[in-house]
């Protein structure tokens, strides 16, 4: 018998699962738009986005709960932190959903393989690669290209570098 055995995290499947929600919600171009993700999702997922205060160190999280006959889920988000972090956070958090991630002990930060898919899924939902190359061709500055796809400069220079569009 030869069985794989999986040590690391699934980074290909999260970027699969990325670029199938975009196609499936229909989004052909930069920005991302999350309002049409989410939308898109809770066509077929009880789903509940909201902003929270939570203490600086708290970027967001993602609650699961059944009752009888139904699953809900809820994301909560840092209303204090960035625009473009929030933007991140959710995704993040739509990557656990969607990867079937189950909570886990790593609170703050982390490194565990859960958050690293979560993380790989965040950037290819919010900076789609096929997107990126077209829109990198044109837009060489970064600043710019951040600003295209609402996302921070050092989010977007990791996925390009991530994607060999950029030589770091």
């Amino acid at each position: 018998m030869n069985e794989e055995i999986n040590l690391g995290p699934r980074k290909s499947s999260a970027k699969k699962i990325a670029q199938n929600l975009i196609k499936e919600a229909g989004i052909t171009s930069a920005p991302v738009s999350l309002q049409k993700v989410i939308e898109h999702l809770q066509k077929t997922i009880s789903l509940n986005v909201q902003k929270v205060k939570f203490s600086e160190n708290m970027s967001g999280m993602l609650v699961t709960f059944k009752d009888e006959d139904r699953e809900s889920s809820a994301i909560a988000y840092n209303e204090s932190h960035p625009w473009c972090r929030r933007r991140f956070t959710i995704a993040h958090e739509i990557g656990h959903l969607l990867m079937g991630h189950t909570c886990n002990k790593t609170i703050y930060g982390g490194d565990n393989f859960n958050e690293i898919e979560s993380n790989v899924f965040a950037s290819e939902l919010l900076m789609p690669k096929n997107l990126l190359k077209e829109d990198f061709n044109k837009i060489k500055k970064v600043p710019d290209l951040a600003k295209l796809y609402r996302v921070s400069q050092q989010s977007l220079c990791i996925k390009l570098g991530d994607d060999h569009l950029l030589k770091l």
